[in-house]
């Protein structure tokens, strides 16, 4: 009832031509979603990697270089340039389609002047090792070969999670993901120096309704819950990591928990896993205010 009464206060008002928050994401922030919270049953493994701010690994975490402690330069833009934005991470992205126009319309809101070439780096079924290949080198996809995304040098990359093809619940995995972020981070920063990095969390999942209507799955209801609370912790890995390493962050996952699990208007009704359309609005939304808050681009 809450959302439908959203949606016609969301329909009822015109999108504003100058660069504010959009109306969609201001009621959602007003409706205060609950925050990430953990049972006492969580297991012991779980409860050593929900906030690691850094990995328990022995090996040198191959991160860049905080923001904090860069020389930033000027704001991207200007004079006329067109920006490319390339988002990178899984099927969560590769669903948003190709040319990407829920977030084309969530940068016209910020920024009503200025073009954008969109590029989907999306891939499903990939985690971020497929993820840190596709940035560095030339693949196939989908039967079209498709070139590195280094080689298109973007003026900014979007990195999402990766959370719904992640390396399982334990200690070594979150540690893992950790790792490859840093990698992923290091190689955009050493290879195109000039380009911004936006860290993005995808919209959380539902573990009542996880997975229904993909063929040929059949998961219990232990599986559902399983499987979403990993795929939670993954998602609160990339939010640690962007705070710890201070790289502007999109979270579009705490937000969209509600009564500690994923919203259900934000998740497709067909496979109850991908963004539905309101789901995918307000993730672009979220990578959206991300970049102009942390003003990436030259207004």
């Amino acid at each position: 009832m809450v959302f439908f009464l959203f949606l016609i206060l969301f329909l009822s008002f015109p999108r504003s031509t100058s660069a504010q928050i959009p109306l969609f994401y201001q009621l959602l922030e007003a409706y205060h979603p609950s925050s990430l919270s953990y049972s006492d049953t969580t297991s012991v493994s779980s409860l050593a990697t929900i906030l690691p701010l850094t990995p328990i690994l022995s090996a040198e975490p191959a991160i860049s270089t905080p923001i904090s402690s860069q020389v930033l330069g000027a704001a991207i833009g200007g004079n006329g340039k067109i920006i490319t934005i390339a988002v990178l991470g899984d099927s969560m992205i590769d669903t948003l389609t190709p040319s990407l126009p829920q977030l084309q319309t969530a940068l016209q809101e910020y920024y009503p002047t200025t073009k954008f070439n969109l590029l989907n780096y999306g891939g499903g079924g990939s985690n971020i090792e497929d993820g840190l290949n596709r940035l560095l080198n030339d693949h196939e996809y989908l039967g079209k070969k498709i070139p590195s995304l280094i080689s298109q040098k973007p003026d900014i990359i979007v990195v999402e999670s990766f959370a719904y093809n992640n390396f399982g619940n334990s200690e070594s995995g979150i540690n893992r993901h950790w790792l490859d972020l840093g990698a992923i981070v290091h190689n955009i920063k050493t290879l195109l120096p000039d380009t911004k990095i936006v860290l993005a969390a995808t919209i959380a999942p539902n573990s009542i309704v996880f997975g229904n209507g993909i063929k040929d799955s059949h998961f219990t209801a232990l599986d559902k819950l399983e499987k979403s609370k990993t795929i939670r912790l993954y998602l609160q890995n990339l939010v640690n990591f962007a705070t710890s390493e201070n790289y502007p962050l999109a979270d579009a996952y705490q937000p969209s928990l509600f009564n500690d699990e994923g919203y259900l208007p934000f998740i497709n009704s067909g496979d109850h896993l991908h963004p539905s359309g309101p789901g995918g609005e307000f993730f672009c939304d979220t990578v959206a205010k991300a970049i102009f808050d942390h003003k990436l681009i030259d207004n």
